[in-house]
């Protein structure tokens, strides 16, 4: 009981001005030891409580019964419930591979119990007093299916997300191959012992560690939009030897060359009643005019394709387009891939995440796909993020116990540890979906706190060069994001390799702009790091397309698909470069490839 004295009362009340009398100091009294409250916090209570509600009023007997009653009431009702919410939180229980064992148990447990209040039959009452060995043989074999495998399980807040997948584990298809490309009778098995050099390629500029990023300005996103119109442009003008294109705005009756990037004239999709092409500030100030593809036979546009065009302008606001230039596709590399008979060919797995699917955090994709790999022992394998998908349910609900951090290092040390006995290089490229890493694209490498021998850590997007295989890598759904936004008309082949083909039209490994809205994106960083440099060998464009291996004008573009699908598995990739001969000008004619089911 707290000690109350009236001198002080009065003291702090006269302070402030308020004079107190004989019945009200009593009543004050009471209200302090009744609360547990000393005079100075009565004291700051009541001129609160007198400014919000008497209008700054002296108190009588009266208004302190209303202000305990309004005021002190609550706030020991709310601290009551604030200790009961603590000792709710003081049982929390934090889920591993090692303690979820012991919740399902108890849990297959608590429903026996109540089961035998119902079991009133003479073989229940038999069952339930001899307690058969059988009984618990059983129950420990059922524990022994339904536990996670430890090897990637997080910590967290809620059992399900380090139980296994029952859907996962039941699926019939693993192994089948999806498509194919190249020769059939390729043999996926490694049976040789040779170590192929594997680094990032010099010939693209790959983002750094220490990269500034979200540091652009209007302006400067502005001229790296003309910067990207202008050289492409210029490539197209000079592969396509057209003559020197007119400003979009200049009235001509003659059919004359343009050149600019395609646009929308509002913020929904692109249609045939909605192209504008916006030209370079130098050529044609900047402005954007409409452009008529009726009159074309054929063409296919999305927003940010550059483009050079033959039309008619004979008002200066109305482009009527008679042609379109849209390749200005890089040539491949000089050299063809340096594999020697006596090294064997190139064998490499790509897969690319998620790697566990959203009903479970217990990454079963993964250890499967690492066991393939030490089945088949591959030269490299190839992965690519996410990682740590930070839209998994699991992972947006906050059930984490620990860090995002220390569970990818966990799940890379998993990884090696796997592996430690195949000779194969890992190449790890990042997402900008990785909740523990930069969110933006283009992303840098990851940087591990430890040193793996035969890892290669990658910028996103990168090229990376394989024993002279330039291999072309992005973790984006480019395929998905520009098949949103496309128009087409009367194209030939299929409309996957269609829209593979405009990444490598474009020179860019992301190509669209504006860009998709969950994607971030600095202009100025993806100018300088997500140009191609060369049309590359191998092209890896991961995508929630359905997958495909197609040799798209000498480039072998693959879409391997997510390890993961939903709560079932997804596929991964393998290829075989076999040893040029010097016949071979395209590279596409030795590689050979698959895309495997889970």
């Amino acid at each position: 009981m707290v000690q109350v004295s009236l001198d002080a009362l009065k003291e702090h009340f006269s302070t402030l001005g308020v004079n107190l009398t004989e019945p009200v100091l009593k009543k004050c009294v009471e209200i302090c030891e009744t609360n547990c409250i000393d005079e100075e916090e009565f004291v700051e209570t009541w001129m609160a409580y007198t400014v919000s509600n008497l209008g700054g009023a002296d108190p009588t007997v009266e208004t302190l019964v209303q202000m305990e009653r309004n005021c002190l009431a609550k706030t020991e009702q709310e601290t009551n419930t604030s200790s009961k919410k603590q000792k709710k939180t003081s049982s929390l229980v934090i889920y591993n591979a090692s303690t979820i064992d012991s919740f399902l148990d108890a849990e297959d447990t608590t429903n026996d119990d109540i089961c035998k209040l119902y079991d009133t039959s003479h073989e229940g009452i038999e069952k339930n007093i001899i307690h058969t060995p059988d009984r618990k043989l059983a129950r420990k074999n059922a524990g022994i299916i339904r536990s996670p495998r430890a090897l990637f399980s997080p910590a967290s807040f809620s059992p399900t997300s380090t139980t296994p997948s029952s859907k996962y584990a039941a699926r019939t298809n693993s192994g089948k191959a999806m498509c194919s490309y190249g020769d059939n009778s390729t043999e996926w098995k490694h049976l040789g012992n040779s170590h192929l050099s594997v680094e990032l390629s010099r010939l693209v500029t790959h983002i750094t560690l220490n990269t500034r990023y979200m540091f652009e300005q209007l302006r400067e996103k502005a001229a790296v939009l003309d910067d990207i119109v202008d050289w492409i442009g210029s490539y197209l003008i000079k592969k396509h030897a057209l003559d020197e294109p007119f400003p979009l705005n200049r009235p001509h009756a003659e059919p004359m060359i343009v050149v600019g990037r395609v646009c929308c004239d509002a913020n929904g999709h692109l249609n045939v009643n909605s192209v504008l092409l916006e030209g370079t500030r130098v050529m044609s100030g900047g402005m954007s005019v409409y452009m008529d593809v009726h009159q074309l036979p054929q063409y296919s546009l999305f927003p940010g394709q550059v483009i050079a065009a033959e039309v008619l302008n004979p008002t200066g606001r109305l482009l009527m387009a008679k042609k379109l230039y849209t390749d200005a596709s890089l040539p491949s590399p000089e050299r063809l891939p340096n594999i020697s008979s006596q090294d064997g060919p190139l064998h490499m797995m790509v897969a690319a995440g998620p790697y566990t699917q959203t009903d479970t955090l217990t990454y079963e994709p993964l250890e499967d796909l690492l066991q393939h790999v030490k089945t088949n022992k591959p030269h490299v394998l190839i992965l690519i993020g996410p990682f740590v998908d930070s839209t998994h349910p699991h992972i947006v609900d906050g059930s984490f116990a620990e860090t995002f951090e220390s569970f990818f290092e966990k799940i890379i040390d998993g990884i090696i540890n796997t592996l430690k006995d195949v000779k194969c290089q890992v190449v790890i490229v990042p997402s900008w979906r990785d909740a523990h890493h930069h969110m933006i694209y283009p992303t840098p490498a990851f940087q591990l706190t430890k040193h793996y021998p035969g890892v290669l850590c990658a910028p996103d997007p990168c090229m990376v060069d394989i024993q002279g295989l330039m291999v072309g890598i992005t973790s984006v759904d480019v395929l998905l994001n520009i098949g949103k936004e496309e128009i087409s008309l009367s194209t030939k082949g299929d409309r996957l390799g269609r829209l593979a083909s405009h990444v490598l039209a474009q020179q860019y490994f992301y190509p669209l702009y504006p860009p998709e809205e969950s994607l971030n994106v600095d202009l100025e960083l993806l100018e300088k790091h997500t140009h191609l440099g060369v049309t590359p060998h191998v092209l890896i464009l991961p995508s929630d397309l359905r997958s495909f291996i197609k040799d798209i004008n000498g480039c072998v573009v693959v879409n391997p698909e997510r390890l993961a699908k939903g709560v079932v598995g997804g596929s991964f990739a393998r290829l075989v470069v076999n040893p040029p001969t010097s016949s071979d000008g395209n590279c596409a004619k030795i590689i050979s490839g698959e895309v495997v089911k889970i």
